[in-house]
């Protein structure tokens, strides 16, 4: 793992700016990455107050030193029991460094914090380094949790 500056994870950022602007990015990425383009509208579509408390929680990890984003990620409660993790990305510029896991942990501890018992996840097959991370941290393969997505990838870890 690289060097890297310390960070902060700031919650209840689902309405932001800066969220706006690292979904912004999220979603040119990812437009990029999977064949035949990324259409947000395509996706299983989420409002801020989906990622709002009481039902989710949206995150954005900053730069402590410049205060720049350098990663977000969100939760949404689906059931009592389950809690999907959304929107996870860093900075290209940032990757290497440790920040998804760090983000991933902090999201798994708001699933448990909303009282649930397991955190998904949906992702496109392309998003290799995150399927290979979520494998890592001990998620597997589950049923489709939803119909409304360009995903094809869903995975599950009891928390």
């Amino acid at each position: 793992m690289n060097s890297t500056a310390p960070v902060r994870i700031v919650e209840g950022q689902a309405a932001s700016e800066h969220t706006l602007q690292a979904l912004s990015a999220y979603f040119g990425e990812l437009d990029h990455r999977i064949d035949g383009g990324f259409d947000p509208e395509l996706t299983e579509v989420s409002g801020p107050e989906d990622v709002t408390p009481p039902q989710g929680d949206f995150l954005l990890m900053t730069d402590l030193v410049t205060g720049a984003v350098i990663a977000c990620g969100a939760v949404r409660r689906l059931d009592d029991e389950r809690v999907e993790l959304r929107r996870i990305w860093v900075t290209p510029e940032h990757r290497g460094r440790g920040h998804a896991r760090t983000l991933v942990r902090a999201l798994e501890n708001k699933v448990r914090a909303f009282g649930a018992t397991t955190a998904v996840v949906s992702l496109n097959p392309e998003m290799t380094e995150g399927i290979a991370m979520f494998r890592n941290r001990g998620y597997e393969p589950v049923d489709p949790f939803h119909e409304t997505t360009t995903a094809s990838v869903f995975l599950a870890r009891e928390l």
